[in-house]
């Protein structure tokens, strides 16, 4: 493998930190604030917001395939009592958007709507840093962004991201993907997503019965939307160098859903070469796929807010009037 073509640091956590920790419990019902941003005059798309008191940047916080932003209250609670802004919507078809769940028509229809909420944020923080953080598969998305819209925010955290993925559809599957992405939504078939368990989420019983009773949490998705996701998958591959802004790669060291090594792999040799983009790792060896229900999501939350504020003090200061 060539050299990385960029400041990589990696981090792996020890399974002690030195400081207490209390076990996470499963999210209370209307903590945060939740609206619907209008897009395009048509779609409404729900999202959570939590605002911080004296925010020091805005974050855009994307779910994963199964998720929505229910699944993560917690660290966006955390991340506004550290101040940061937290703008969590649920992608369309999914969590709290009823309409054609589990479908996109076409991946670019995703980019508008991170276009459309990066609109918001800034017309309601102007002079803030923006970053955008992806889960899982909206880590994939999160990136996906960067690579056609390089330089738009401040910096990418990428938590358990999909971008090289141990788990996919059979190959019967495979071949209804093939055979129906083409046709009318109705007659689509939705095929289940391919995660075999609550387990593979988190060792905590817990969350896996509450992940199993959330009657938000997507269990299919039709073969439309498969299609587009290889097609994600390919735009990803070919543009990866045409991202820009400094990344936190955050991963789990027991994840059987996300393969580690080819995704350290991808973003070492992927990444473009210049002299200040920095690629930072950090790996929970402990940890399952979804870092938000380990019971060190307070350690997890710090090492993101500490990234953060590193990215926020060095960016350059505005220009005086």
């Amino acid at each position: 493998m060539r050299k990385v073509p960029c400041i990589l640091s990696l981090v792996i956590v020890p399974l002690f930190w030195g400081f207490s920790v209390t076990q996470a419990a499963p999210p209370k019902t209307g903590e945060p604030q939740i609206q619907k941003l209008e897009i395009n005059n048509q779609t409404h798309l729900a999202f959570r917001r939590y605002i911080s008191t004296h925010p020091k940047g805005v974050i855009l916080y994307l779910h994963g395939i199964q998720s929505h932003s229910g699944w993560y209250t917690q660290s966006c609670q955390m991340l506004a009592e550290s101040g940061y802004t937290v703008y969590a919507p649920d992608r369309r078809g999914c969590g709290l958007n009823r309409q054609d769940r589990g479908h996109i028509q076409h991946y670019e229809d995703l980019i508008a709507d991170i276009d459309a909420f990066l609109a918001r944020i800034r017309a309601d923080y102007p002079n803030l840093p923006v970053f955008l953080m992806g889960v899982s598969w909206g880590g994939k998305l999160a990136l996906l962004y960067e690579t056609m819209r390089p330089g738009q925010v401040n910096g990418l955290i990428l938590s358990t991201p999909g971008v090289k993925a141990k788990v996919n559809l059979s190959l019967w599957d495979r071949m209804r993907v093939f055979y129906y992405s083409w046709r009318r939504r109705e007659v689509q078939p939705e095929i289940p997503i391919p995660i075999e368990s609550s387990s593979m989420f988190t060792d905590d019983q817990r969350w896996q019965n509450w992940i199993e009773q959330d009657p938000l949490t997507l269990r299919k998705a039709t073969a439309r939307f498969y299609w587009e996701n290889n097609k994600m998958d390919k735009q990803i591959r070919r543009n990866a160098r045409n991202a820009q802004a400094p990344i936190l790669l955050l991963l789990a060291g027991r994840d059987e859903i996300i393969d580690n090594e080819k995704t350290i792999r991808f973003m070492g040799d992927k990444l473009p070469e210049a002299e200040n983009d920095t690629l930072k790792i950090i790996e929970y060896p402990p940890g399952r796929h979804t870092l938000e229900f380990e019971r060190y999501l307070r350690k997890v939350v710090a090492d993101m807010v500490a990234w953060l504020n590193k990215q926020v003090s060095s960016r350059p200061a505005p220009p005086t009037q």
